[in-house]
């Protein structure tokens, strides 16, 4: 039998770990829900890829010097940086998913 001491302890162990149980799951749903966003960003744009080649040639951006809006590499650009943004909030995704599974096998 524990005493006292060793009782309340736990409890506060164990209320430590729910809560840092609660907070992952927070990360994780955020970061579900940034993975959805740039999913949708990465399908938004491949889907105006040819309405933005189409505005490339008609813009004066050419006369500026910039070289990426001028041609009508634009898309595959973007669709290149909301890639590798979808790469780094999965792999955080999948960190956080792992503490997670860990606190809970602490209880």
């Amino acid at each position: 039998m524990r005493n006292i001491k060793e009782q309340i302890s736990e409890v506060n162990r164990r209320r430590e770990i729910y809560a840092d149980i609660k907070r992952l799951r927070k990360k994780i749903i955020g970061e579900i829900a940034g993975s959805l966003i740039c999913i949708m960003f990465v399908v938004i744009v491949a889907c105006n890829i040819p309405a933005l080649d189409r505005m490339a040639g008609q813009t004066p951006v050419k006369q500026y010097g910039s070289m990426i809006l001028a041609v009508p590499t634009v898309g595959y650009v973007l669709i290149a940086i909301l890639f590798f943004a979808l790469g780094i909030v999965v792999t955080l995704l999948c960190q956080h998913y792992k503490k997670y599974k860990e606190k809970e096998q602490d209880i």
